[in-house]
């Protein structure tokens, strides 16, 4: 049985999958057609099983939504009180932060060669790849540091509260960290460090203004991969579900496991919080020796998290549930109740939206009103996190060797026009362009944002786009 094809045209750029076979809820896919269309078949039954969980009340799939594993990555499902554990996924609460130079323009870096010198210097206080390698200049955490940085996240390291989407989720005071030793070793020897796959540190200028801006995507490293890992397992044991089948498991939030796993993965997304913060001071450190400026945290949030908010219901009540976005950005709009006594109350908080490493990225801001729960309240208070692959690792590799030397000739003569300045190449760490990260492997990012602002979900604040991109060389 198809269940794309059972998806009915809503507008133009909403589609609605109907309850079928076990769904307890309609999915909502706000998708153009020309992006319903690039949709896999797989996205849509991952779909529907997202909607057959116990406990699910929403599903909502996002304009960069692709497959994944258990659930679409791209979506939001909405629980009373059953956590998915596929919802959070192995990378806890990876995300975005990014840090504004508001002194530094397009013309200040158009130089080749200062942007080399820029990457060597955040090579020597940023580790990237897989393991615990440590760059020259990382610093240093002891066991107490971890500890707070597991328990308190961006508050034990004296973050303001209105630059984080969330700076520390509590966790239970009596919950011994070390229990999953396999986690718990990774922890202080990989704080400051980006990881690897599609996660990296990118140098951007604002397409109108040229003003400077760095970007950074990582999440929680070994601790948050070992941590899910660890209750997958457990999980699927206590579900009666085969080894290989553990991404299906899920955990209700009453049960011992499941109180268990949510003190975990909370201590794992305070410790991707922290890791980016840590990350935003070393940039800074490196752009001030190499520009002689100052830099300063915008904000940082998580695309891949499970959290407790507050749901606005039709009627405009509200009540608690668990909101999974999975590979899907938070966009409370402005009034929302959980902005109140924060900075961006009467704005709605900043979504930041990565796209590829040559075509760049986007600032956002949630529309709605709850007097109408129009904008953003209609998928889930959420926007994309991305602009979604076309190709997966293995098939980019195969399918793009044949144009390594194109993609490669491509990123070192892209030329762009940023606040006035010609901008020629983007300047890389790596000798050749990962194919598998490359801009062949990704859709359109105009074509993705262009969903939410028809659909009057979000607005485009800011385009910006790459001057320099650091990344593993694994």
């Amino acid at each position: 049985m198809s269940f794309k094809y059972q998806a009915v045209k809503h507008t133009d750029n909403h589609y609605v999958l109907p309850k079928v076979a076990n769904m307890k809820c309609d999915v909502h896919a706000f998708l153009s057609e020309k992006l319903y269309n690039l949709s896999e078949e797989n996205v849509w039954l991952q779909a529907s099983n997202a909607a057959s969980y116990p406990g699910v009340t929403d599903v909502f799939l996002l304009p960069d939504t692709h497959g994944g594993f258990g659930v679409p990555i791209g979506s939001v499902v909405i629980t009373e009180d059953t956590i998915i554990q596929a919802a959070n996924g192995y990378d806890i609460s990876c995300g975005i932060s990014y840090i504004r130079f508001p002194k530094l323009f397009a013309s200040d870096i158009a130089s080749w060669d200062k942007r080399v010198k820029l990457i060597k210097e955040i090579e020597r206080r940023l580790t990237f790849g897989i393991g615990s390698a440590r760059s020259e200049m990382a610093r240093s955490f002891s066991t107490k540091d971890v500890e707070g940085i597991l328990r308190y996240g961006a508050q034990y390291l004296g973050i303001d509260a209105n630059l984080c989407e969330r700076q520390y989720i509590p966790i239970p005071e009596d919950l011994d960290l070390n229990k999953i030793e396999k986690a718990y070793v990774k922890a202080g020897v990989q704080l400051g460090s980006i990881g690897s796959g599609n996660h990296y540190c990118e140098v951007q200028c604002d397409e109108e203004t040229g003003e400077v801006w760095v970007m950074i995507h990582c999440g929680s490293r070994g601790y948050g991969y070992q941590t899910a890992n660890d209750f997958f397992y457990r999980a699927a044991e206590l579900r009666g579900l085969p080894k290989n089948e553990r991404e299906n498991s899920w955990l209700r939030m009453d049960e011992p496991l499941g109180k268990e796993y949510w003190g975990y993965v909370n201590s794992a997304a305070n410790y991707a919080i922290a890791n980016r913060h840590i990350i935003i001071e070393a940039v800074k450190d490196a752009m001030k020796t190499v520009f002689k400026t100052e830099g300063h945290g915008f904000y940082e949030i998580s695309h891949n998290l499970a959290q407790e908010e507050t749901i606005v219901l039709p009627n405009g009540e509200t009540r608690k549930g668990l909101v999974h976005r999975k590979g899907a950005t938070r966009a409370f709009p402005a009034g929302h109740p959980d902005l109140i006594g924060t900075k961006w109350a009467e704005t709605g908080h900043p979504c930041l939206i990565p796209g590829s490493m040559r075509d760049g990225a986007a600032i956002l801001f949630p529309r709605g009103d709850m007097n109408d729960l129009s904008g953003a309240y209609k998928s889930g208070c959420s926007v994309n996190h991305g602009s979604g692959r076309l190709l997966g690792r293995k098939d980019a590799k195969r399918k793009l060797a044949d144009k390594q030397q194109w993609i490669d000739n491509d990123m070192a003569t892209v030329t762009r026009k940023l606040g006035g300045t010609m901008v020629r190449g983007i300047v890389t760490n790596t000798k050749k362009t990962p194919l598998d990260e490359c801009s062949k492997v990704y859709k359109n990012l105009d074509d993705v944002l262009s969903v939410l602002e028809a659909e009057g979900i979000a607005t485009v604040d800011k385009r910006l786009f790459p001057v320099a991109n650091l990344k593993s060389y694994d």
